[in-house]
């Protein structure tokens, strides 16, 4: 239900209390009242209310911060280039992680280390403790459903996999693939594997 709008303005107390106590986004608010992302993110300023400051907790800098950040972003976020496929096929943070003191809380239990991300061990379900576990990158890419595996006589790996093990430049088999299509990229990847067995 939308909250009703005067002055392309709403009141102070309701937004704080949307924005900080229920830790909408501006995304969110917007929707719930009509006024666009912009406006609202100007109120916000105007009014002076400010979310996660680093009195409250200090983990404004924590690497952290970055991760729950863009855990929400692209759950609720349009213009996020990844929206598509968390927020755009129903995906959402539960409501216990819409404020970062608790997912900290959780990260540090689980045993949080710079590098690692959050990975939902059921990918078809929203982000909450239950779902949710921290991995390294690379097992990130491996746990993709649009992982791209690739077999050269025999063998096969992830596209990202044979990078590594060839020592090519990060997504230059993307590259290959799109401009001259996956026969030019086995070609490209048998002649890498010639000439490493020629250098051992």
């Amino acid at each position: 239900m939308r909250k009703c709008c005067a002055n392309n303005t709403v009141d102070k107390d309701w937004l704080y209390e949307q924005y900080i106590t229920n830790g909408k986004t501006r995304y969110e608010i917007s929707d719930m009242s009509g006024l666009t992302p912009g406006r609202i993110g100007t109120l916000l300023q105007q009014y002076g209310i400010k979310r996660y400051s680093v009195s409250r907790h200090g983990l404004v800098k924590y690497p952290l911060n970055a991760v729950w950040n863009g855990m929400k972003e692209r759950c609720s976020n349009p213009l996020s280039d990844n929206y598509k496929w968390y927020g755009g096929i129903g995906i959402s943070v539960c409501d216990e992680w819409q404020q970062l003191k608790p997912f900290y809380d959780w990260a540090m239990a689980n045993g949080w280390e710079s590098g690692l991300t959050i990975d939902r061990i059921d990918g078809s379900k929203n982000y909450c403790p239950e779902i949710c576990r921290l991995i390294s990158h690379q097992q990130q890419c491996r746990n993709r459903t649009s992982n791209v595996h690739i077999t050269v006589d025999g063998i096969t790996h992830l596209q990202y996999e044979w990078e590594e093990i060839l020592g090519l430049k990060h997504k230059i088999i993307a590259k290959w693939k799109y401009r001259h299509g996956i026969d030019y990229v086995i070609d490209q990847l048998r002649d890498e594997i010639s000439r490493r067995k020629e250098q051992i």
